[in-house]
Parts: structure tokens; C-alpha cells; sequence
């Protein structure tokens, strides 16, 4: 059989299972999946040197003014105190409360903080327009089509990349509201899910932000999150490396608390039994803090529909995660890093499709999801590996994949799984679950999933012990 070719993330040699997360599991898991399926309190504030800000305000940015020309969507719009960015007629400002009352009845990710870019400059108001028209026809559930399916939108667009042309070609224009603009063209790649143009305008986006000393620089902190935050898109949908760095007013130090005792204890049993995957544990480190946060304080109101909290979040996991570097599968399974290479880049993939979720449940599209998803399927099915090698976190992978599959899809995880559950001594679903909640775990993301899961795993544990002793574990 021909072996799969993949590419994966660098990782040595793992030593011999010494048996010892299986010692781990049982002194300190007793009490961990019960209390992770309670709901947390409202905890306190978790960030230790960055502290939570509203909407548009953030290190290096200066306070709204008390007239800020953007008013709120929770409020009435009154077009008269706005101050736009070209001149408008009544064609215009029909799209204009069209956009503010969408704004104000429907939440979507960076819908809000997008109209005060918008205003800033003349081309990003441009593209503000065309996407306008393209929303206001859409119907419910429609995929969002190009500008060129619609003559006003292109009439909106083609002014827009007037003046982004013009402007590039003088280098004093180019300036914060240029690259606004060009954001602007990159959120409708994204949306549209036109990854190859999207790259295009996020490698000339780089240059320009570049000239002006780096992402960090940019003044208005929406602006600076959501180039992260379509950024990290279109790397994650790509498996590629991120082309700007984690910007400024990220929550990067994350206060833990007690969480995750039980995923430290497992990454210092590794240190010892499979020391070559020691350069993994920096990005599941960072994936496990974003949900002990999200724990701490996703009962607080409007949590899931604050995107800037989302942004600042979710860009050091997974900037930590895309930015490692991969390796080709040994082409023999008896390489002794056959087994750990492929099941590095099983944690790696289960920890995308993790944070996508999450990212889903943020109210973001999250096209990459399925792209993962695949890429998992394909990697859980490469024939000789010893998915027993570090049996518990292989149970997390695993498990995050399945909860996340579509039901007709979930057959090979779940056998998968039975298969790992007995290599941990672990007899129903409802104890591997346990297991996998002490390692990195959302309840508000998995609990309608949960159960249906649960049956499908003890079924199968079920089939096999009335099959009798003949009956051998998949070992995939």
C-alpha cells in the first residue's frame, strides 16, 4: 500500500510509553469531568498584563471624541451628525441607514467596528457601499456572491479600486486609511471564500504596513485586529504561516488558575516519555489557555458577540499553532519517529479545528473548519501508527474531531477512540469524555454534541465485548 504523503510539523524521536499518564489520569481525574460539566461562575478579570477595552479603544490609540461620527447600532441613527467621507446623495444615504440599522438588529464579527474604517477614508467608504448592495439582496442563507453579479455593487467597487490605484502610486498617500481600504477588499475575499485573491491583497497589504513599521503601528485598534483576524482566516484555511505578527492588545497572559492541572501534569509526563514533542507544547499551551478563558467568562453578557474580545483572544493561539514548522512523514513506519510525527500533527489539526469552533461560536464564518476536518480524517487513517503513544491527548484529538464530524463521517474516530479507551483502561464514553475534558475542553461548545457521541462510542465498546474475546480493537 502506497503510503500517504503529508506534511507535518517538526518533532523528534518519541521515547518508550512509560505508563505513567496512565498513573496521572487516575490520581487527579476523579473530579475533573464532573466540574467541567458544571457551569463555571462569572470569574474575575484573567489578564495579568493586558487589561480588557472597549470596542475601538487600546494601547497606543487616543479616546473617541465626545462626537464620534460613528453612532452606536444600539441606537437611532441620524445621518445629519455623521461625517462622511465623500459626498452623498440620496442613493447613498439609502444605503447608509440600510448598513447603520443592520448594524443595529443583526450582530455580525466586525460589522460595527468596521463602519467607523469606513468612514475614515473615501475608497474604504467605497467598498462599504458595494458590499451594502450585495447584503441588502441577499436572501437568507445565500453564500455572498462577487460585485461583478451586480451593477451597482460594481459601480461602488470600481470607484473604490480608483482611488486604492491612484493612491498607491503616490507613497504619500500611503497612509492608515489606504490600508483600511485594502482591508476592506480582503474582508469580501474572506467572506466570498476566494482564498487565492485574498492572498494577493494580504502580500500587498504586508508591504504597505511594513513602510510604516509593522502592524503594531496602526493607530486604530480595530483595524489592527482585523487584518489579524482575516489573517489568521485565510493561514488557517491555507495550513500556511501568518504574514503579520500577533498585534498589540492580544490577551497574551492569560491567568490559567487551577484549570488545567491535570493537561500540565500530562506535558510533564511527556517531557519524560516523549521528550521530542517537547516543541508542540508552547501552541496547546496557548489553545488551553483560550479555554480556561472562555470558561472563566463566557456566562458573562454579550461574551459570544464581542468580536474584539474574540480578536484579541483567539490571534496568540493561533498564531502559535499555524506558526510551527512542518516535516515530511517518514516514508517507513519503522523510523521511530514514524508514530510521534503523525500524532503531532493530529494535536496540531485538532487544535485548528478547536479554535475554529470557537471561532463559529463567536458568530465568524469558519470555512476552514471542514478543510481541517478533512486533514484529520486523512491523517487518523494513516496505516502502523501507534496512536497509543501518548493515549490521552490522542483521545482529545480524536474526540474534538468527532464531536465536530457530521455523523456519517465519524466512524473511523470512533473506533479510533474505543480503541484508545482500552489502551487507558477507560470502559464507557462517559469516562473517556471525563478524561478529555481535563485537557482542553469548552462545555458551551459541546454540549449538545456530547451525548449523541457518548451513545456512539458505548455502542461500539458494547458490539465488541458480545463479540467476545476474537474481537480486536482498531488500532488505526
Amino acid at each position: 500500500m502506497r503510503m500517504p504523503q503529508f506534511e507535518f510539523v517538526n518533532v523528534g524521536r518519541p521515547g518508550e510509553e512509560k505508563k505513567q499518564s496512565s498513573k496521572i489520569r487516575r490520581h487527579v481525574m476523579k473530579d475533573i469531568g464532573r466540574s467541567r460539566r458544571k457551569p463555571n461562575k462569572r470569574g474575575e478579570t484573567t489578564i495579568t498584563k493586558t487589561s480588557v477595552v472597549a470596542p475601538g479603544l487600546g494601547s497606543g490609540s487616543q479616546a473617541q471624541h465626545e462626537h464620534d461620527p460613528v453612532p452606536s447600532p444600539l441606537g437611532e441613527c441620524k445621518l445629519s451628525e455623521i461625517i462622511f467621507p465623500i459626498e452623498m446623495n440620496e442613493e447613498r444615504r439609502d444605503l447608509a441607514r440600510y448598513l447603520f440599522a443592520e448594524a443595529r438588529s443583526s450582530y455580525m464579527p466586525f460589522r460595527f467596528p468596521w463602519l467607523s474604517i469606513g468612514l475614515s477614508d473615501a475608497a474604504a467608504w467605497y467598498i462599504t457601499l458595494a458590499n451594502a448592495v450585495l447584503l441588502r439582496n441577499m436572501k437568507p442563507n445565500d453564500a455572498k456572491p462577487e460585485f461583478n453579479t451586480d451593477n451597482e455593487a460594481m459601480k461602488w467597487y470600481t470607484l473604490s479600486l480608483q482611488s486604492v490605484s491612484k493612491r498607491l502610486a503616490d507613497p504619500e498617500e500611503r497612509k492608515e486609511g489606504l490600508i483600511g481600504a485594502i482591508t476592506g477588499f480582503i474582508c469580501h475575499d474572506t467572506t466570498t471564500g476566494n482564498f487565492t485573491r485574498q492572498e494577493i491583497h494580504l502580500q500587498g497589504l504586508k508591504r504597505l504596513v511594513d513602510d510604516i513599521g509593522g502592524i503594531d503601528e496602526i493607530i486604530n485598534p480595530a483595524l489592527r485586529f482585523m487584518i489579524s483576524w482575516h489573517d489568521l482566516t485565510g493561514a488557517s484555511f491555507r495550513n500556511s504561516h501568518p504574514y503579520f505578527g500577533v498585534p498589540k492588545g492580544s490577551f497574551n497572559n492569560i491567568d490559567m488558575r487551577n484549570d488545567n492541572v491535570y493537561f500540565k501534569m500530562l506535558l510533564d509526563s511527556w517531557n519524560k516519555s516523549c521528550p521530542y514533542l517537547g516543541d508542540i507544547h508552547s501552541a496547546l499551551k496557548g489553545t488551553a489557555a483560550v479555554a480556561s478563558y472562555v470558561n472563566q467568562h463566557c456566562q458573562s453578557f454579550k461574551f459570544w458577540t464581542d468580536d474584539m474580545t474574540a480578536a484579541r483572544l483567539l490571534a496568540p493561539a493561533l498564531h502559535e499553532v499555524l506558526s510551527l514548522e512542518g516535516r515530511a512523514l517518514p516514508s517507513s513506519p519503522s523510523d521511530p519517529s514514524y508514530s510521534g510525527t503523525a500524532a503531532r500533527e493530529a494535536f496540531r489539526r485538532s487544535s485548528l479545528i478547536f479554535l475554529a469552533s470557537l471561532k463559529a461560536k463567536f458568530g465568524a464564518t469558519n470555512v476552514e473548519l471542514k478543510r481541517h476536518l478533512n486533514d484529520f480524517r486523512q491523517i487518523s487513517q494513516i496505516p502502523h501508527v501507534d496512536w497509543a503513544l501518548v493515549p490521552e491527548l490522542n483521545l482529545w484529538a480524536h474526540t474534538i474531531a468527532a464531536l465536530e464530524e457530521e455523523s456519517y463521517q465519524r466512524s473511523w474516530h470512533i473506533s479510533a477512540i474505543v480503541s484508545l479507551m482500552k489502551s487507558a483502561d477507560l470502559t464507557s464514553g462517559q469516562q473517556a469524555l471525563d478524561v478529555v475534558r481535563g485537557i482542553i475542553w469548552v462545555e458551551a461548545l459541546f454540549v449538545d454534541k456530547v451525548e449523541t457521541l457518548c451513545r456512539e462510542i458505548d455502542s461500539l465498546v458494547a458490539s465488541k465485548t458480545i463479540n467476545g474475546p476474537s474481537e480486536t480493537f482498531i488500532n488505526p
